[in-house]
C-alpha cells in the first residue's frame, strides 16, 4: 500500500492516477500534503466528471521526469480507507469528501447488491469527518454531460432484446462515439440503466470494430 519510510526519505512524489482512480489519488495528494512533500499529479486522461474534487486542477498532462517515488493510485477505495483508518492517518475534510465520492461511485450510489453495513458505516463516518454530501450528489448525480445524453440516444437506438427480452444486447462503434463526444468509459453508467427494462437479466454492449472492447453485466452483478 504506502509505504512511510520511502515516503519520509523522498522530495518529491509523483501520484499517477487513470480518471477512474481520482479520487484515491485526491486523498493521497492531500496526505502527503500533510507530510510537506513536493507532490505532482499525473493524469493521462482527465475527466469533468471528477472536477468538483479537491485538486482536480492541480493535474499535469505529462510526467515529471525527475521523482524520488512514483504513487499509483489504482488501489481500491474502501481498502485505502481502511488502510488509513489502521494506520491512524488523520482524515481532513479534503480527503473524507474525496473517499466519500469514490465510494459513492463504487457502489452505484448506495444501489449496488454488495452494499453492506461496512459501506453505510464508513460513509456516516466520512460524512463525520467533513465529506460534503451534498456536493457530491449534485455533481455527480444531478449534472450530466451533454456527451452522455447523446450516447445513451445511440444506445437505445441499435438495443436489441435477445433470449425472451432477458437479454439487452448493444453494437456500437468509433462513429457513435465521435457524434455523440463520449469515451468509451461513460458507457458503463448507461449500461446499468437497462436493467430497468422488464426482464432483462443480462447486459452486452460490445464496441464492434474493437474486439477487446466488450462489457457483460449480470444482474446479480
Amino acid at each position: 500500500m504506502i509505504e512511510f519510510q520511502e515516503i519520509e526519505a523522498a522530495k518529491h512524489i509523483v501520484i499517477q492516477s487513470s480518471a477512474e482512480n481520482f479520487p484515491q489519488a485526491s486523498v493521497l495528494y492531500s496526505y502527503l500534503l500533510m507530510q510537506h512533500k513536493k507532490v505532482s499529479l499525473f493524469l493521462e486522461d482527465k475527466k469533468y466528471f471528477y472536477a468538483f474534487l479537491p485538486w482536480y486542477e492541480k493535474i499535469r498532462a505529462t510526467q515529471p521526469k525527475h521523482t524520488d517515488i512514483l504513487l499509483c493510485a489504482d488501489i481500491d477505495i474502501f481498502e485505502l480507507f481502511d488502510f488509513f483508518k489502521k494506520s491512524k492517518i488523520k482524515i481532513n475534510a479534503k480527503m473524507a469528501t474525496a473517499f466519500y465520492a469514490g465510494l459513492m461511485q463504487q457502489y452505484d450510489f448506495c444501489r449496488s447488491l454488495e452494499c453492506d453495513g461496512t459501506l453505510f458505516a464508513a460513509l456516516s463516518e466520512l460524512i463525520a469527518l467533513g465529506a460534503d454530501h451534498q456536493l457530491c450528489m449534485k455533481e455527480m448525480v444531478q449534472k450530466e454531460p451533454l456527451s452522455s445524453f447523446r450516447l445513451r440516444a445511440k444506445v437505445y437506438e441499435k438495443l436489441l432484446l435477445k433470449e425472451n427480452a432477458s437479454l439487452a444486447y448493444v453494437a456500437l462503434c468509433d462513429e457513435d462515439f465521435e457524434q455523440s463526444g463520449a469515451a468509451w468509459e461513460d458507457i458503463y453508467s448507461i449500461a446499468k440503466e437497462l436493467f430497468n427494462l422488464v426482464h432483462v437479466k443480462k447486459v452486452i454492449i460490445i464496441k464492434d470494430d474493437e474486439k477487446d472492447k466488450i462489457i457483460k453485466i449480470s444482474k446479480e452483478a
